[in-house]
Order: C-alpha cells, then sequence, then structure tokens
C-alpha cells in the first residue's frame, strides 16, 4: 500500500492575525485624542406643577436683543429700536431691569452670526442682572 504525499499548496498562516489585529485596535484606541465639547453652563429652573398652561407675557414686559450676521446688536424695546456696541450691553440692559425687575429678555442670534457673539452677549445680560432670558436662533 502506497502513501500519497500531501501537495503543500502554501499561504498565509492565519493563525496570528487576530492578536495583531487587536495590538493594532488598542494602539490607535490608546493614541487618539478626542474632543471634548463643552456647551453652556446654564442653570435652568425646575418644570413647574402647570407646565401645560402657556403664559402669555405683555409687550411691555419683553426686550428683544437681536444680533445679526456681522456681530451688530440692536435693542427692541417697546416702540424703541436701538444698534449698540457689545460693550454697551450691560448697561442698557441694566438699566432697563431697573426699571421693569419683571422684563424678559429675548436673545435672537442671526443663523451666520458667530457663536461667540451670542456667548458673549449672554455673559453680559447675566452680569447686568437679567435672570429671565429666551434663547433663541433663526
Amino acid at each position: 500500500m502506497l502513501k500519497r504525499k500531501r501537495k503543500d499548496l502554501g499561504g498565509i498562516p492565519t493563525a496570528s492575525m487576530s492578536d495583531v489585529a487587536f495590538l493594532l485596535l488598542v494602539f490607535f484606541l490608546s493614541t487618539t485624542k478626542f474632543d471634548v465639547k463643552k456647551g453652556l453652563g446654564l442653570v435652568l429652573p425646575p418644570a413647574s406643577a402647570n407646565a401645560d398652561k402657556k403664559v402669555k407675557l405683555n409687550d411691555d414686559n419683553i426686550t428683544k436683543v437681536w444680533i445679526n450676521a456681522e456681530g451688530e446688536i440692536t435693542i427692541i424695546f417697546g416702540d424703541n429700536e436701538e444698534t449698540i456696541t457689545m460693550s454697551e450691553l450691560e448697561a442698557k440692559i441694566k438699566q432697563i431691569i431697573t426699571e421693569n425687575p419683571d422684563m424678559v429678555i429675548s436673545l435672537k442670534t442671526d443663523r451666520k452670526s458667530k457663536y461667540k457673539n451670542m456667548v458673549h452677549a449672554l455673559d453680559k445680560l447675566q452680569a447686568a442682572g437679567a435672570e429671565k432670558i429666551s434663547l433663541s436662533t433663526n
């Protein structure tokens, strides 16, 4: 009885392929830096028991602060419309809140406006003592 010889087909050994893949995975995960996005630190009020009811605000109690795409600030207070700079915003809002403590500030920014303009304006509003702030984008 003759034994047949097996032909060696050759090829790439794949026994350690999973080990190499695991080491590459560990290497790339340990050397990659992940961006951590930070949001705005705001303290939101708790939900009220009658949150289903919509509150209608008097137009005299709303001041609209509009930031356009170029970063220019317009304040609409009653029938008055005034364009001011970022440095004048805090003093103007402080004056408005002193006259009417129930004032709600509506901060709206243009979609093309820079994010830092909205953040600086929000900081100025909070520094002026505004507690009732509404944020919105177009």
